[in-house]
């Protein structure tokens, strides 16, 4: 203790330095309301712009809801046509036409006003009732002329005026076609817009056709008159005065605007920022109070507390240490009892080396352990390739003349595997249980496999069960999967000509595309008892171009161009083998 008390005796009174409460106390306070006065500034800069570009986001939200609601609702129509144009005993027959249109006008009305058939005779057909004159052609008018230059789906007309209402209006025509592809006539709706758009309207909104003529609205308006919708972007936005708008193109070249308030969209930016620099500045002010508080009771006292259990503990080992630049009363006595902390620090630094070096054996060791099990996995491994393999030779003896087919199909399909950049583990799969892929062969009766003539309709339904039997024997294991794909769909056909279940496109496992084409591949190339093998040109251009059996869009376009990029490879290593 004498060390310590020398190095007391030496302080002089007059110029200590200062208490760290009164210390900290000073400095927190400056920090704190420095800090809060920037944070706040920062804070309320940030909210205002965020909640603008919220509010903005919010308006472009509404107007690309609103068109969605005006667009589905028009197209409603369009598909209505669409489904009504394939009943065609209907428009074969002229009171089956007017029964038509008078149950759309008594549904539809008022939505939709005078629903009409003009027959390719020329002869109108209207619901109610409407004396177009004697003079009046449907054929020549610019609804019935789009929609048989359209056959395959509804056409739109743009807004137009509609002549007996007088009323804005869009009109929605479909040709009809009988079952021989001869024009009946077509199918028209005149919707009426406003009456369309009068429950999806929000306030403040209207529709509008490129001409600026107003199909419908709600509110009161105040920047229609400032537009000019003629070559407008999709989507624009901008502002008239105080009021912003947001204009989007929709349907039938019509545009859906809304407005909003600028004075409502500031305060509304406002109201958040202020909010929260108010909030801050309150908690701030709470804070530093309890701050000054807890720092006696969580850091000075305490801090006095180690200093002098510090001492006690270390008593008789002080240690000259350099002066510490600025220091407090407390910091500079916990310096000075530190200094002797760092022998104890060193000692547990060797205990902890020590424990390192056997973490490091254990290590090693679980590493050795690790190793064995890898080289039991690949034994593992190899046994059940093997046990694929004999399980083939087996199907083999039952249709093919030699062994040579299942590697043959089980090279083939893992290169087009590889080339396809599939999963490495999914390639390993398929390397493995393509040879499985007629396993239910051994189910058909013998004298039906090695038939040398073509196979009846229905020994040929009974080989067609192969793959059903396979997928039955291969079982539901989800470990499995694979394999039961490969089995069950490897004669489905990318157009959907194919068996058991006639999927097609993305419906069919891509496993079992690969081999289904690897074994077609190979069958054309083989000797059967009924055809001669082909060569690898021949087999390549039935396969890329068909031939009365074997067509290319039996086969994934991208599986097709693989085949042909890779042709030269593919017949080196079907050679090989």
């Amino acid at each position: 203790m004498k060390i310590f008390k020398n190095k007391e005796s030496d302080f002089d009174r007059t110029t200590n330095p200062p208490k760290l409460e009164a210390h900290l106390k000073k400095s927190i306070t400056e920090i704190v309301f420095l800090s809060t006065a920037l944070v706040s500034s920062v804070l309320f800069v940030i909210m205002f712009l965020l909640v603008s570009r919220i509010v903005q986001n919010q308006q472009f939200v509404r107007i690309i809801e609103l068109e969605r609601n005006w667009a589905n609702a028009v197209e409603s129509f369009g598909k209505l046509l669409n489904v009504l144009s394939k009943q065609t005993e209907i428009f074969e027959n002229e009171e089956c036409v007017v029964n038509l249109l008078q149950q759309i006008y008594e549904h539809y009305h008022p939505l939709v006003a005078y629903p009409a058939f003009g027959r390719s005779d020329g002869k109108m057909f209207t619901y109610p009732k409407y004396d177009y004159g004697p003079d009046y052609d449907p054929r020549k008018r610019p609804w019935y002329q789009a929609a048989v230059q359209n056959p395959e789906s509804y056409v739109l007309v743009k807004p137009f005026i509609h002549a007996i209402l007088k009323e804005p209006a869009i009109a929605l025509a479909k040709a009809v076609y009988d079952e021989e592809k001869n024009l009946l006539g077509v199918l028209g709706l005149d919707l009426i817009a406003s009456r369309v758009a009068d429950a999806l309207l929000i306030d403040r909104s209207y529709i509008v056709d490129e001409m600026g003529q107003i199909l419908a609205k709600k509110g009161t308006l105040k920047t229609f008159s400032h537009l000019n919708f003629v070559g407008l972007e999709k989507i624009a936005s901008g502002r008239v005065g105080l009021t912003n708008y947001v204009a989007k193109f929709s349907i039938a070249g019509t545009y859906v605007v809304v407005e909003d308030s600028l004075l409502d969209e500031i305060l509304i930016s406002l109201i958040a920022p202020l909010s929260v620099v108010s909030s801050v500045f309150i908690v701030n002010l709470f804070a530093v109070r309890r701050l000054r508080k807890a720092l006696k009771k969580t850091v000075v006292q305490p801090m006095e507390n180690i200093v002098e259990a510090v001492r006690n503990y270390l008593s008789g080992r002080g240690f000259e240490i350099e002066e510490i630049e600025e220091p407090t009363y407390e910091t500079k006595m916990l310096a000075s009892e530190l200094s002797d902390m760092v022998t104890i620090i060193d000692s547990q630094t060797q205990e902890l080396k020590a424990s390192y070096d056997q973490l490091e054996a254990s290590q090693r060791e679980i590493e050795e352990a690790y190793e064995r099990l890898r080289l039991e996995e690949e034994e593992i491994r190899y046994a059940y390739n093997l046990l694929s393999e004999k399980l083939s030779a087996v199907i083999e003896n039952f249709d093919e003349p030699t062994g040579e087919h299942v590697q043959r199909v089980k090279k083939l399909s893992k290169f087009l595997a590889e080339k396809l950049n599939l999963p490495r583990e999914l390639v390993e799969q398929i390397e493995l249980y393509a040879p499985l892929h007629d396993i239910g062969k051994i189910k058909v009766p013998k004298e039906i496999l090695n038939k040398p003539g073509r196979l009846t309709y229905e020994e040929f339904e009974i080989v067609k069960k192969h793959v059903l039997w396979g997928a039955e024997m291969v079982g539901d294991d989800e470990k499995l999967k694979v394999a039961r794909n490969i089995v069950l769909y490897h004669h489905e056909r990318y157009d959907g000509s194919g068996y058991p279940f006639g999927l097609k496109d993305g419906e069919i496992p891509i496993e079992a595309q690969i081999v289904g084409l690897v074994d077609v591949y190979d069958a054309l190339r083989s000797d059967r008892p009924y055809k001669k093998a082909l060569n690898h040109e021949e087999a390549l251009r039935i396969i890329v171009e068909g031939d009365e059996k074997t067509l290319p869009r039996q086969f994934s376009p991208e599986l097709l161009e693989i085949f042909s990029k890779y042709s030269d490879e593919i017949r080196r290593l079907w050679e090989e083998l």
